[in-house]
């Protein structure tokens, strides 16, 4: 009896053979996905300190209210989660996992080392000097807000201001989260942090992943709250992870509601 279990641990998530064309399309799903999707977090999301849920929205508000990289912060909370993920969703899920983890700590550190978190998208004129040092008390709280200010002292150069554009910058984030997630959804793994939670939460009901998702994630985003006392962060975010989780949906469609029955029963 122990011996079939254990079997049937070691046949979760995934079936394709070692080095078929599955094998191949599903671990370059994983590269290319989460390149996607944790480019678009240093790049659009952390500088407009959104928090886009999961580990790595977190991270960037745990990184703004406590300064340590990103990245620590990002693989000290998916470590035990991981875990969890491996012994519940199997070995097959674990390694692409591990996969996806090892490509996204690339990919953040060479973000953290060329572009220090320099944001894509920018409007208007770009400052060179506080645009409302020469304002008074009353106007300058007010003005402020329209600016964004960008830290370039790792590059040797003066920090600059610019006028953003929250609203394209979430849109794009959002299309971008969706497609990187769930084509590693889509290979029968996860990026890791939330991801896993939400994709256990899967394996036992009828809930689609997008869905998940949103529901998860939303609750983190809350957090962006922290970080800058304004309701436009939050919301933002939540807009962000509900495109997310809409993408994710239409790349990894929700089973038939008897075939998710089918498989909770043999599960359990």
């Amino acid at each position: 009896m122990a011996n079939s279990k254990f079997k049937s641990w070691l046949a979760q998530e995934g079936s394709e053979r070692f080095g078929s064309k599955e094998f191949f399309k599903s671990y370059l799903f994983i590269i290319i996905g989460t390149a996607l999707y944790v480019g678009a977090d240093i790049i659009f999301a952390y500088p407009y300190n959104l928090a886009p849920g999961g580990v790595g929205g977190l991270s960037n508000v745990l990184n703004v209210l406590f300064p340590w990289k990103v990245s620590y912060y990002y693989y000290a909370m998916n470590i035990p989660l991981f875990i969890i993920g491996f012994i519940v969703l199997g070995p097959k899920f674990g390694i692409k996992t591990m996969l996806s983890v090892i490509v996204s700590f690339l990919v953040i550190w060479l973000v953290e080392v060329h572009l220090a978190y320099e944001p894509v998208i920018k409007i208007g004129e770009l400052f060179s000097k506080d645009p409302t040092a020469s304002l008074q008390n009353g106007e300058y709280s007010w003005a402020s807000n329209l600016f964004l200010k960008v830290e370039r002292e790792n590059l040797g150069m003066e920090p600059f201001w610019f006028m953003p554009d929250y609203m394209l910058n979430t849109v794009i984030a959002g299309v971008i989260y969706g497609i990187g997630i769930g084509m590693i959804f889509k290979a029968g793994a996860t990026s890791g942090g939330s991801d896993i939670i939400s994709m256990i939460i899967h394996k036992y009901t009828n809930i689609s992943l997008g869905t998940l998702v949103i529901i998860v994630d939303t609750t983190i985003s809350c957090t962006s709250f922290l970080i800058n006392h304004d309701f436009r962060f939050p919301i933002y975010s939540i807009i962000l992870v509900y495109i997310e989780g809409k993408i994710i949906d239409m790349i990894v469609p929700p089973p038939p509601k008897k075939k998710k029955e089918k498989e909770i029963a043999q599960a359990a």
